[in-house]
């Protein structure tokens, strides 16, 4: 991936979401790398722009969504917040996702769609149509 803020965007994804004790450094390390990479691709899909094009301003929406879903699916949480109540399901129409563990969260990264419709109005400004060449 040709993402030019990469290394920052993991970076200040580390601050907001630091690694738990009970979570293995690689596997925090490839949770992170894989999450940011869904999101960019997801991106790039959506506005056809290549990733090295991407403007500085999704970089924000960028770490809040990945903030978000990190929170939501409860993928760092530690054993003792899971004992205590803490939701490891969703369940939306004849899909069910259950987040369990860093593992099961990383699995389940492929179902997870990071552009709904909140974020679609902010891409929909930058989207470009295909096959039209910006350059010439």
């Amino acid at each position: 991936m040709a993402y030019p803020r990469l290394n920052e965007l993991i970076k200040n994804l580390k601050i907001l979401q630091p690694k738990p004790v009970n979570v293995a450094q690689d596997m925090y390390d490839l949770i992170l790398k894989t999450a940011v990479s869904r999101i960019i691709d997801e991106v790039v899909a959506f506005t056809n722009m290549p990733s090295e094009e991407l403007p500085e301003e999704f970089d924000t929406t960028l770490l809040l969504k990945l903030t978000g879903w990190f929170s939501e699916a409860g993928v760092f949480m530690t054993d003792d917040e899971r004992r205590a109540g803490a939701v490891t399901s969703i369940k939306e129409g004849d899909t069910q996702i259950n987040y369990g563990s860093p593992q099961q969260a990383l699995q389940s990264l492929g179902n997870v769609s990071f552009v709904d419709d909140d974020f679609k109005i902010l891409l929909i400004r930058y989207r470009r149509i295909r096959g039209w060449d910006y350059d010439g």
